[in-house]
Formats: C-alpha cells, structure tokens, sequence
C-alpha cells in the first residue's frame, strides 16, 4: 500500500534500483545525493500540481511539459513503470483526446506519489549505502 491508501504499483526490484542509479547520478557523493534527492521529490510535487492543473484546463502543452518533466524524474531513477505510463498519457494529450487523459490520470497520480513516497524513503534512510557505495554518519 502506498502512503495514499492506493495498491502499490511500482516492483520491489524497481523499486530497489532506485537508489544505486541516483547514487550513481551523484557520483556517489552523499551530499549530492541528499540534494538530488530533495530536488526530485520537491519537483516531482510541482509537476504533479501543475499537471493537475493542465488537465483540468485540457492545456495539451502544459500536460505534455509536465508529463515530460516527470518522465526524466523516473529514467533517471530507473523506474520504467513512470516512464511507460507518462508516454500514455503524453500521446493521448497530443491528440487532445481528454476522456483518454481524465481516464489515465488517477493511476498515474497514484504511480507519481508511491515513486515519490519511496524518494522520501532513501532520503530519511541516511544511513543506508545506495549501492553499497557511501554511508552517513548519525
């Protein structure tokens, strides 16, 4: 279950790649990793609200931008399920097809968060070594 009360949707094995990938994106510098992490969950937030937004006001571009944003979140996370469901939905706003969109949204919206949820997860877990790489003191 993720933080939202949804079923999870995300893989143990993905998600379990999630932090040797960004620990790589860091060079394996736990302080870069810290902020990247922190930089993905809060941008994540914003393009998941302005998603919202755009679809609620059929602005096929400004979901397109969103959904592209989020979609380089997720790759570079190695979170292939994000990516899959974002090209989904990128295609149906290119076609300004919104019964498809509206009908995509809820369980993209639930894939966003649970990613974000386990983000949240590797940045409070300072302790852990994302591939084995670096450890935190207390």
């Amino acid at each position: 279950m993720t933080s939202s009360g949804t079923p999870s949707v995300l893989t143990t094995e993905e998600c379990q790649a999630f932090g040797p990938a960004l620990a790589s994106a860091a060079r394996e510098d736990p302080t870069v990793y810290q902020l990247l992490l922190t930089r993905l969950i809060d941008a994540n937030h914003g393009d998941l609200t302005d998603l919202r937004r755009a679809a609620k006001l059929r602005d096929w571009a400004g979901v397109h931008r969103s959904i592209h944003r989020l979609k380089g979140s997720a790759a570079l996370a190695r979170c292939p399920t994000l990516v899959a469901a974002g090209k989904s939905i990128e295609s149906a706003a290119k076609y300004r097809k919104a019964a498809v969109v509206n009908a995509l949204l809820p369980r993209y919206v639930a894939i966003v968060t649970e990613f974000n949820d386990r983000l949240r997860d590797l940045r409070s877990n300072r302790r852990s070594a994302p591939g084995g790489g670096f450890v935190q003191g207390i």
